[in-house]
C-alpha cells in the first residue's frame, strides 16, 4: 500500500473487544475501523494491551477483521465476539451496504433456523447481530475456522 492509499482511508469507528489471551486471561483490546475513500474497502486495525498491532483488509469490515486477527490467533489469543463465531457471517446486501457488521446467523438445518427463528421471535429481537457484541470463548472459532464451516455450509445446500 502506498502513502497515499493509507491517507486515503478514513475512520469509521473504534471498539473495545474481549480477547482470551494464551493464558486464559480476559484483555480489551482496541480494534479501530477505516474505510478507503475511493475504494471503499475496510482497513481494521487492531492494538493490544502489550503494544502489540495488527492490520486486517477487507470488502467489508468482516473479512478486514478476519485477516487482522489471524495472526494473533496463531499465537493462541481469541477474540470474543460475535464475528468470531463459526455460523455467522454477513450477507451481501449487510456487506454492501454497511459494511458488513450486521451478521447473520446461519443454522447448519433448516429444522434449526426454523427453532432459531421462532426463538428471535419470542425474545423480540432481530436476526442479525452486532459482530463486536461478546460471545462466550466456548462458541468462538479461529478465522480459518470460519472460513472452513462456511464452506461445509454452502456444500449442504447444493
Amino acid at each position: 500500500m502506498t502513502r497515499e492509499d493509507a491517507d486515503s482511508f478514513e475512520v469509521q469507528g473504534v471498539e473495545r473487544i474481549p480477547v482470551c489471551t494464551t493464558d486464559g486471561d480476559a484483555q480489551t483490546w482496541t480494534l479501530k475501523i477505516s474505510c478507503h475513500s475511493r475504494s471503499l474497502d475496510y482497513l481494521v486495525h487492531l492494538s493490544d494491551t502489550g503494544g502489540g498491532e495488527w492490520e486486517g483488509f477487507g470488502h467489508n469490515v468482516f473479512s478486514a477483521f478476519a485477516d487482522a486477527r489471524s495472526e494473533p490467533e496463531a499465537r493462541g489469543f481469541r477474540f470474543l465476539v460475535i464475528g468470531a463465531r463459526p455460523e455467522y457471517w454477513p450477507s451481501g446486501m449487510s456487506s454492501s451496504m454497511g459494511g458488513g457488521v450486521a451478521l447473520y446467523r446461519h443454522y447448519p438445518s433448516a429444522l434449526r433456523r426454523l427453532v432459531g427463528d421462532l426463538a428471535d421471535v419470542v425474545m423480540r429481537r432481530g436476526s442479525t447481530r452486532y459482530m463486536f457484541d461478546p460471545a462466550p470463548l466456548s462458541k468462538i472459532a479461529t478465522a480459518s475456522e470460519q472460513t472452513v464451516f462456511r464452506a461445509q455450509w454452502k456444500m449442504r445446500i447444493i
